[in-house]
């Protein structure tokens, strides 16, 4: 690793533009070789084809050629005409006279067949209408269709000679009986006489007779509402009505009894459908036998003709007399082909590999197939090509990574020695004991005679645990650099790669390396890369990985501490980790770095100050009060921003004013001054910060508050921020109380100001239920419920990648009490922090005011308006001078030039802005 920086690399040589260019010009080569030995090839892929082509005469016979492969399959060629012969035309005309003639046969029989079904039903609708009407059959039988219909081989007439007895009223007797009552009848036989009138109406509209005229079925339908209707009508007028609907049915009767055209009847929709499948079937007789004129003239054009029909040879009559479903998909294949010879004329066909069939057998000549060394050559020139470019890029790769072309096993570490890395522990503060248990580390790498003399042994490894940007790598080159010895720095993630058995040799050569340094230290960043369970359950991994742990873990059993190389590692998963790696002999300490608390965040916040010009107004000890669980690199970048910020305000240093913005920005977001709100929006949201701020002002347990803003930030369109005034390591149940009404305070004072709620108090809610839940469940303080603990994590359980599952350990009864209890909790800080508002209504509403007017109010302005010192003026003057704190001054004006003529202008020395 050492002799790295004395080796400078030699820049690579790029491939060079000469060699793709003659790579392009051998593929355009390549391209228009092939272009120009290809003829333009028709559309022709299978041997079933070659039927049609044949028997329409389509290609040459003299370029036909096959090829045997085996017994089974042959190759074969050919080439279309130049232009369809009349012999081809005469042939496919003959085939689509044939399908035709087919298709019309096929009519015929289906039209014959459905004529046969409506005979049936014409019969059933006449005998109905007979027996309705009353009407006598004449001796040669009612006429229905007339024989003048009948075609050859299909009798079309309908006679009707006799009628099946009935049960049906006819109109012919219903007029007898209604002359009978004009004589004189009772009340009993007009009713009777209207019943069966209106049975008759119904038989008229009844399916079985089946009327299609709807000017005839719209006047039966108002016939038969107006008997009914006259049911409730005196003797007389019902005597009138009747007299009227006879008359009408008689009308009707004869109307539907009228011959036209030689048929009756023809008002029935059966008759109607039946009278038109025989115009159908005589168009059909008409196109049959013009077509079978037409086709005895196309017959004798082909009466010699072979055909070859699904691979068997058949002359024109034995291809007449085929199946003709079968033969109507053949010729459906015949004619595509005739279709595409517009497009195939003239142009060479091949179709490799395709099975033996007769057309092939008796029309294409056989011949042996000759070698082509060219066309192998073509089929092969693009891999060649590939092949040398792979070899060539490969190649020129070696030349220039030289010894580490093929150092995938070689540890990627970064070494720092010791003129490199001038970290020490100076530079690391805020995590006192975990310096300290890093000492004897130090005094190790420094003197370790003084242990081993003693029989001691040096801890192996050192496992540092701590939560993201805590600094865990800082203080482990902070250790190297205290010891002054070599530092190698590895990531867990680089020891596995795409190949087999890389991690393993990494880990090998690190070791390797490093015991020719010792002593010195090895740092291996997020361990839990590597270092997660082996075999199944959430840590679980490929085999790689575990050969890789497997290799760490032989490693750190196979070096001596005498050796004196140390192990450091890093990780904020230390649960993952297998436990074989955490045994004794392996890492023998965990050092935790917490969360530095309001005194290391102090020490921290003054070691990254180093480097930044800070105004006297900023005090870092309140910046490092408003940022409780801040992390190092938080505060790094807290000063970080501060820092941008007053640059980009001009200022020659950095102020307070930036200091609290940046902190601000850091922890909530920038700000969102772009964010429209309508006045009334902004203004509930100053009357729900004032309430927090006031409440929070009047309890007796609540944090100090820093300022009060409605300047939305993140998701929030307004904040109280609060400046604890100790570390928190314990919540006291009277604290608790108070902080529940200060955060039930906005709530509050939008009820009382408002008049109504809004769901900007959703996280104060949520906030203050999980507060009171843990209170009641977790830390007992009340006395309904005791010192009993109810929500139990089920500790270590890591199923399906969830860990700590929660499991209820307590009945309904007692849940009911818990919510109960919660309830009651908030409810009782909803009312404490009601009677302080409304107590302090002025102050709530003076607050309002000046965040309206200022937008954000500091502790000194809030503290103001609480004990009735608020002046504004005072407000405005402290933001000016805040403004114009360290400002840059701008730069002096230029210097007139001189008017007087005895001055010599040239020895003026230039101004400049």
């Amino acid at each position: 690793m050492g002799d790295d920086d004395k080796q400078k690399q030699q820049p690579r040589r790029g491939i060079p533009g000469g060699f793709f260019i003659l790579l392009f010009a051998a593929a355009l080569t390549f391209f228009a070789i092939q272009s120009l030995n290809k003829e333009k090839s028709g559309k022709v892929g299978f041997s079933h084809q070659v039927e049609h082509l044949v028997n329409l005469d389509l290609v040459n016979p003299e370029a036909s050629r096959k090829i045997s492969q085996n017994e089974n399959l042959v190759s074969f060629s050919g080439q279309f005409k130049d232009r369809l012969s009349d012999d081809s035309k005469q042939r496919f005309r003959f085939l689509e006279l044939l399908n035709k003639s087919h298709q019309l046969k096929s009519e015929e029989v289906s039209v014959e067949k459905e004529l046969s079904g409506l005979k049936g039903s014409v019969v059933s609708a006449a005998e109905w209408y007979l027996n309705l009407s009353g009407k006598p059959i004449p001796s040669d039988g009612f006429v229905v269709v007339s024989s003048v219909y009948n075609v050859p081989g299909f009798d079309s007439s309908i006679v009707i000679k006799s009628l099946p007895t009935s049960q049906i009223v006819s109109l012919k007797t219903l007029e007898v009986r209604f002359a009978e009552l004009t004589q004189g009848a009772g009340e009993g036989n007009v009713s009777s006489f209207g019943k069966e009138l209106l049975t008759l109406i119904k038989g008229f509209r009844s399916p079985n007779l089946g009327v299609g005229n709807e000017a005839m079925k719209q006047q039966l339908r108002d016939l038969e509402a107006q008997v009914r209707e006259g049911v409730n009508f005196s003797a007389q007028d019902r005597m009138t009505l009747y007299a009227s609907s006879l008359a009408t049915m008689r009308d009707i009767s004869d109307e539907l009894g009228r011959t036209e055209e030689d048929i009756s009847l023809l008002s029935l929709r059966s008759v109607r459908s039946y009278r038109a499948d025989l115009d159908h079937l005589k168009e059909v007789k008409s196109a049959l036998g013009s077509n079978s004129a037409q086709l005895g003239k196309a017959r004798q054009a082909v009466a010699s003709v072979i055909w070859f029909f699904n691979n068997k040879e058949l002359s024109t009559r034995a291809l007449e007399n085929q199946d003709p479903e079968v033969f109507s998909q053949w010729f459906a294949s015949a004619e595509k082909e005739w279709q595409n010879f517009p497009t195939n004329q003239g142009t060479a066909f091949q179709a490799p590999d395709q099975p033996r069939n007769a057309v092939l057998e008796k029309t294409f000549k056989s011949e042996q197939p000759a070698t082509n060394y060219f066309s192998y050559l073509i089929t092969l020139l693009p891999v060649l090509l590939i092949v040398f470019l792979l070899y060539f890029v490969f190649s020129r790769q070696m030349k220039g990574a030289g010894a580490n072309a093929m150092s995938f096993g070689k540890s990627p570490a970064k070494m720092l020695t010791k003129e490199r890395n001038k970290t020490t522990f100076k530079d690391v503060a805020g995590v006192d004991e975990a310096k300290e248990e890093l000492q004897e580390i130090v005094e190790f790498l420094k003197d370790p005679a003084k242990f081993t003399a003693l029989g001691a042994e040096i801890p192996k490894g050192v496992l540092c645990v701590g939560a993201p940007g805590t600094g865990k790598t800082l203080i482990a080159k902070a250790v190297a650099g205290e010891a002054d010895r070599p530092f190698f720095y590895i990531s867990g993630s680089d020891f596995v790669e795409m190949f087999v058995g890389v991690g393993a040799s990494r880990i090998r050569d690190l070791f390797g390396e490093a015991k020719k340094h010792a002593p010195c230290i090895i740092f291996i960043d997020e361990i839990d890369a590597v270092g997660r369970h082996r075999g199944g359950g959430i840590g679980g991994g490929h085999d790689e990985r575990e050969q890789t742990l497997n290799q760490l873990l032989v490693e750190m059993d196979g070096f001596d501490s005498s050796e004196g190389v140390i192990l450091i590692a890093a990780t904020n998963r230390p649960d993952v980790l297998d436990k074989a790696l955490l045994r004794p002999g392996r890492f023998d300490r965990r050092v935790m770095i917490e969360l530095p608390d309001i005194k290391g965040r102090y020490e921290i916040l003054k070691v990254h100050a180093r480097k930044i010009k800070l105004d006297p107004s900023v005090d870092l000890m309140d910046t490092a009060r408003n940022t409780p669980g801040a992390s190092g690199a938080d505060l790094r970048n807290i000063l970080n921003e501060a820092a941008l910020l007053a640059a980009r305000a001009g200022r020659t240093a950095v102020t307070s004013v930036e200091a609290k913005e940046a902190c601000d920005k850091v922890r909530y977001g920038k700000e969102r001054r772009s964010l429209e709100i309508d006045k009334k929006e902004k203004e509930t949201t100053a009357v729900h910060e004032s309430g927090h701020a006031v409440v929070a002002l009047i309890v007796e347990h609540a944090d100090p508050v820093d300022k009060v803003t409605i300047i939305p930030r993140g998701l929030s369109l307004g904040a109280t921020h609060f400046m604890p005034k100790k570390n928190r390591v314990n919540y006291w149940k009277r604290e608790i109380l108070d902080q529940l009404a200060v955060l039930m305070g906005g709530r509050v004072a939008e009820e009382v100001f408002v008049g109504d709620i809004s769901s900007g108090a959703q996280m104060d809610i949520s906030q203050a239920t999980r507060l009171v839940r843990s209170m009641v469940c977790e830390w007992g303080m009340t006395d309904a419920l005791g010192a009993v603990q109810y929500d139990e994590r089920t500790e270590g359980v890591q199923y399906l990648g969830m860990p700590n599952l929660q499991e209820k350990n307590y009945s309904q009864e007692t849940a009911k009490q818990i919510d109960n209890e919660v309830r009651k909790l908030l409810d009782a800080a909803h009312k404490q922090a009601t009677d302080i508002v409304k107590e302090n209504r002025d102050k709530v509403q003076l607050m309002t005011d000046m965040l309206m007017e200022f937008e954000t109010l500091d502790r000194q302005d809030v503290l103001e308006i609480m004990d009735g010192t608020w002046d504004i003026e005072k407000k405005r003057g402290r933001i000016k001078a805040a403004s114009d704190m360290m400002r840059k001054m701008p730069p002096p004006p230029p210097k007139k030039p001189a008017t007087d003529p005895n001055i010599d202008l040239s020895d003026a020395s230039p101004q400049g802005t």
